[in-house]
């Protein structure tokens, strides 16, 4: 963590958007409501939830409040104030929830995307074992209901909202719902969703999914490929220093060295070479036998850590450290450290072996103190952000905190202030304020 530093900087680089203005405001209002109806259905008790949301007992269209196994707890409300169907699922909060979470081998998962005019198109790729197959649970209960009510009320939109291991259900069952004709107005809110699809099924939902990400969460950057590039450079960072020390020390016998064999050279001119020779030669000495001890310690540092050759995503780099334990050389040693200091091919793993987070991505960046003029506390903006930033773990210290859903409410109304600060309201022609 103290070798990477703060990276929020890389979520507003590149090919990151911002996103300002009055539309954007209302956005953010907008969800920060759904998300506050997501902590009351997952951390309160059922008729709080109700309460808050204003719901009442016949607005409820479906509700299990037991999770098992790959059977998430969820709800269906009818919210009659934005005319919408809202689908709730809880996050990982009990053991069998965690469980859900744990099945992460992927497997094949695709779906039909509607091209206008031109009918449909099958994208295909792969996603979350355990959350297929709860999104796959939750469809089977919801769609009836569902069906019936879209019937009763045609006018009434579906929307389905999660946070954390819930938002990636969640995401996933908007891919399942869509291809039913009935339900194919279905689009998804996901706070802090786990990286749960490939890429192209995750770039394929931009237009009903969209996923909010609060700084430093670490849930949608976390994955098998990415949890493994993370393990590689800790254990490379806990003797890589050692191995550039022991290249500096080789360094230094080198010079030495050659300063023994200039010596040497000029030795006959001395007036008394035969007390210069012996000291020369007890030099000479003492240098050899540094460096066969500091060859052998090479050899033992590379034979302790042998093991990195088998660590997954670095086959390319084995070869480096297969060289390094054949010969003691500076150039095989120099090889090894240039090894462990590349970035890992982890990052460089093919898109499909890897898992994202779904649809278009909102990240909730923090700015240093520096960037926020006359403020004492550190400011945020919200920015657009290219899928590819979250094939890599970036350590924080509050990568875990970030993830709760107070800290992304926190973050929102904080967001929701600044942009007030900044808002223009819209005027007609006249110049008259539309508020």
């Amino acid at each position: 963590m103290r070798l990477q530093g703060n990276l929020q900087h890389e979520y507003r680089s590149g090919n990151c958007v911002p996103l300002e203005g009055h539309a954007v405001r209302q956005e953010l209002i907008v969800l920060l409501r759904y998300l506050r109806l997501c902590m009351f259905f997952s951390k309160e008790h059922y008729e709080v939830f109700l309460e808050f949301g204003g719901y009442e007992q016949n607005d409820i269209l479906i509700r299990k409040s037991k999770a098992k196994l790959m059977k998430p707890a969820f709800t269906v409300v009818r919210d009659e104030s934005t005319r919408c169907f809202l689908l709730f699922i809880r996050g990982a909060i009990s053991v069998k929830d965690r469980l859900t979470a744990a099945t992460a081998a992927e497997v094949p998962f695709h779906h039909a995307v509607s091209q206008e005019g031109r009918g449909s198109c099958i994208v295909v790729g792969h996603a979350h074992c355990g959350m297929v197959a709860a999104a796959r649970w939750v469809a089977d209960q919801a769609i009836p209901c569902l069906s019936r009510a879209v019937e009763r009320f045609p006018d009434y939109k579906i929307k389905i909202i999660g946070h954390s291991m819930g938002a990636a259900i969640a995401a996933i069952l908007t891919y399942i719902l869509r291809e039913n004709k009935k339900l194919s107005s279905a689009s998804c809110i996901a706070f802090g969703p786990a990286a749960c699809m490939s890429w192209d099924l995750a770039e394929s939902s931009k237009d009903f999914v969209t996923t909010v990400v609060n700084r430093n969460d670490l849930v949608p950057s976390f994955g098998k490929v990415s949890a493994a590039e993370l393990r590689t450079k800790v254990m490379a960072s806990s003797w890589a220093p050692g191995l550039q020390e022991h290249i500096q020390q080789k360094r230094f016998l080198s010079f030495i060295n050659h300063s023994v064999d200039l010596m040497r050279s000029y030795i006959p001119f001395v007036s008394s070479p035969s007390s210069k020779v012996a000291n020369v030669d007890m030099l000479q000495s003492w240098t050899a036998e540094g460096e066969m001890k500091h060859s052998e310690g090479v050899h033992e540092v590379v034979k302790k850590h042998s093991a990195l050759s088998c660590w997954p995503y670095v086959a390319t780099k084995s070869q480096a450290f297969d060289e390094a334990g054949k010969g003691t050389d500076g150039e095989h040693m120099e090889q090894l450290l240039e090894a462990l200091r590349s970035p890992s091919s982890a990052s460089q793993a093919p898109r499909h072996c890897q898992l994202y987070p779904p649809g278009r991505i909102m990240h909730m960046v923090a700015l240093p103190k520096s960037e926020e003029q006359g403020s004492q506390s550190e400011g945020v903006a919200l920015y657009e952000t290219p899928r590819d930033m979250y094939n890599k773990i970036r350590l924080d210290r509050s990568m875990i905190r970030d993830h709760y859903m107070p800290r992304y409410i926190e973050t929102m109304e904080m967001l929701i202030d600044k942009l007030a600060e900044d808002d223009v309201p819209p005027s007609d022609t006249n110049g008259i304020r539309l508020d």
